[in-house]
């Protein structure tokens, strides 16, 4: 396995079952941190911090006052690590992506072995073969978020180079090490930022005195994190709905083949609540989730109603329209998974359910619609107690991409 860019080869065995770590998702609305450890067999969590970000912090997934988003880190850091001593103090962080300027892209890659197809492979052929799709990846990978950003090339950060599968004569391998053949079918997702928004998370986690471990897209790490959504016969939709953005993750038999994000979240459902009604934007967003958790009296579920439906419904035709640009995609999978806490607002299931799938896009059957929820997460035993919510699926998400990464860095197969 190649050494990502941003996941960096670190000497001490982060699988030892002691080595204390951070997932930190600096969401819209609320910044949320998970302290972790793993082993060979699966992830820990040990605690979750949950801190209410002020309005004025973050814009569409993106940092926009970097001082109070440094202040709360500190706080949610404070809070996982209060009782641990000083030996048992995290090192190494990893941390989510999201918005808009995120580029993420499906690469599917054939090779031919012309010389030494009736060979086995050895592991320097395949370091080799993964090297050189690697260089051609990133370079391809930035000239295309030039293109969409008018961003030069040396102001975008490759974020990570992830293999999500290979194929050698056809048969699916987690190595191509030790077999035979001609063709080989490499699965890529490569993930591109703009260079400013990677080098805020690094003043983050360099003020906490952490080593980045990995900086990774969020609809990404969602998609993988469920479990079983690496087999060559899942595929399914996921779709995160956070304060400021909407991100999208489709998988095709086992494989990441697009993401989408667009800055469409619950924020926008809170400033249209918070306008109808004349409220401070703090007692809109209080009245919201109050109503998602069925609190609120009859009367005023029913206003709230009123207003947050036409707004669900101008969400579901951006869904469509982001939907629509995957142009790569022949026919959607039948299956979509909601998370995020915008996703427990029940108008937005509601205009889901209502809507004319079959009409609009290329879906072989109406989609059927679940929520994603913690206990669907692959490899993690929660110890903390608090991995309850929905809202929590995505830090967790960033426990399982570390976990992938070590595993595969640990025995040189490719995840």
């Amino acid at each position: 396995m190649f050494n990502l860019p941003f996941f960096k080869k670190n000497k001490q065995n982060l699988l030892d079952g002691r080595s204390n770590i951070v997932a930190l998702d600096i969401g819209t609305e609320k910044l949320k941190s998970i302290l972790f450890s793993m082993t060979n067999v699966g992830i820990e969590i040990k605690k979750i911090s949950r801190i209410e970000q002020q309005q004025s912090a973050m814009k569409s997934g993106i940092i926009m006052n970097l001082d109070i988003v440094l202040e709360n880190c500190r706080l949610a850091f404070s809070d996982i690590t209060s009782k641990l001593p000083q030996e048992e103090l995290p090192k190494n962080v990893v941390m989510g992506i999201a918005g808009e300027y995120i580029q993420g892209v499906s690469i599917v890659v054939n090779y031919q072995r012309e010389e030494n197809y009736e060979k086995e492979v050895t592991q320097k052929e395949q370091n080799n073969i993964i090297n050189q799709i690697k260089a051609k990846i990133e370079t391809s990978g930035k000239e295309d978020l030039g293109q969409r950003t008018g961003l030069r090339n040396e102001d975008i950060e490759i974020l990570h180079i992830t293999p999500t599968g290979l194929e050698i004569g056809g048969m699916p391998v987690d190595s191509l090490v030790g077999y035979k053949g001609r063709d080989v079918k490499l699965h890529f997702y490569a993930s591109f930022a703009p260079k400013t928004y990677v080098e805020a998370l690094r003043k983050v986690a360099s003020d906490l005195d952490l080593n980045v471990l990995g900086i990774v897209s969020q609809p990404f790490s969602v998609a993988r994190a469920y479990s079983g959504s690496s087999n060559r016969e899942f595929s399914a939709i996921f779709i995160d709905i956070g304060g400021g953005t909407t991100d999208i993750a489709i998988v095709d038999r086992g494989n990441v083949v697009e993401t989408k994000m667009f800055a469409f979240g619950g924020r926008t459902f809170t400033k249209e609540i918070a306008k109808i009604l004349d409220l401070e934007y703090r007692f809109a967003e209080q009245r919201k989730i109050k109503y998602s958790e069925k609190e609120l009296t009859r009367e005023l579920s029913g206003i709230v109603q009123k207003i947050v439906y036409p707004v669900a419904k101008l969400w579901l035709r951006t869904l469509k329209t982001a939907l629509s640009s995957c142009d790569d995609i022949e026919s959607f999978p039948p299956q979509i998974y909601l998370c995020g806490g915008g996703s427990l607002l029940p108008e937005i299931k509601e205009v889901m359910l209502e809507f004319p799938w079959k009409k609009y896009l290329p879906f072989p059957v109406v989609p059927k619609i679940e929520y994603f929820k913690p206990d669907k997460l692959d490899n993690i035993l929660d110890s903390s107690g608090s991995l309850k919510h929905i809202f929590d699926i995505t830090p967790a998400s960033l426990t399982k991409f570390a976990y992938e990464c070590e595993m595969g860095k640990n025995k040189n197969v490719i995840i």
